[in-house]
């Protein structure tokens, strides 16, 4: 057993880790959600839920992955080393459900958007409305990736034992990059800089505040400061997928593909979820408040 499969197996297991820790975390979750908050009709729960299923379906997926890669690379063969309809339609969805993941943190943007500049037309924050929307942005998340597998642009890897979109096909790979990275960072970007100018707007135009306009001041800085971390979140992940992009680079100008390319590009992504998994809690309040009461319940036990 040579130096790089060793390395191989090694990046397998990390990503198989990441992906396993992200399960557990998502799963304690939706849990947290149907235990505490079943009953309450809450977007920012809604939101939080429906980011944590994509998180859960990515890591599941690309937990599969990983481990049949790592099989592939111990000589141990399975069915699902070949080009299979079940191992292109995995190449396909875990592309497809990380756009879904991505587009979600778009939707917690916009309704924190229309919590602030639109907060008297109750109708568009309301819960009913992004009931509707999530199962939407899911299926077109899902949708908007698959020109890469109707044009057979998901294929097997041999070296890697499973499907996805080689780094030598450039078309499809920058297809990819800016539906699932760049397009959501823009618009993320877009509805902090619009609601940073109508904030500040606000604050010049409040010349007496009584207690209603200061609680709505609150608000507004609140919804901000959740709009700004996530532009800063996604802004890491970009930086997390900084390896991928060199690896890229490396072979657009030399024709050469550094053999650990698509491993370290996987494990990227797998810190990625782990963080996103983590920071699910840290940015949805009713979620954080619930835990830490069941933490201090639990300490003083």
């Amino acid at each position: 057993m040579n130096a790089w499969i060793i390395i191989n197996i090694f990046l397998n297991i990390l990503t198989l880790i990441n992906s396993i820790l992200t399960i557990v975390i998502c799963l304690l979750i939706l849990l947290l959600i149907i235990i505490s908050h079943r009953q309450t009709r809450s977007v920012p729960v809604l939101l939080a839920g429906h980011t944590c299923s994509t998180l859960l379906i990515s890591a599941f997926m690309l937990g599969s992955m990983a481990m049949v890669s790592l099989f592939g690379y111990m000589n141990i063969v399975l069915e699902q080393h070949g080009n299979t309809i079940w191992c292109r339609l995995r190449g396909f969805f875990i592309h497809g459900f990380l756009c879904a993941l991505y587009d979600s943190y778009v939707i917690q943007a916009t309704y924190r958007f229309c919590r602030v500049v639109f907060y008297r037309r109750k109708h568009l924050i309301s819960f009913p409305l992004y009931l509707l929307f999530v199962p939407i942005e899911s299926l077109f998340g899902v949708v908007s990736i698959s020109p890469v597998l109707l044009r057979g642009d998901v294929v097997y890897l041999s070296s890697e034992y499973y499907c996805q979109t080689p780094f030598t096909n450039i078309p499809a790979i920058v297809y990819i990059a800016i539906r699932l990275f760049l397009l959501p960072i823009l618009f993320i970007t877009l509805i902090y800089v619009c609601l940073l100018k109508y904030v500040h707007q606000t604050n010049l135009s409040l010349i007496i505040i009584n207690n209603k306009r200061h609680r709505r001041l609150k608000k507004n800085k609140r919804d901000l400061i959740v709009i700004k971390r996530l532009l800063i979140m996604l802004s890491i992940l970009i930086l997390l997928g900084l390896p991928s992009i060199i690896f890229l680079s490396i072979f657009m100008f030399t024709g050469h593909l550094i053999c650990v390319t698509y491993r370290i590009g996987w494990l990227s992504v797998s810190f990625s979820l782990v963080f996103l998994a983590y920071m699910l809690i840290k940015m949805t309040d009713p979620l954080k408040k619930t835990a830490r009461q069941y933490f201090k319940r639990n300490s003083h036990r």
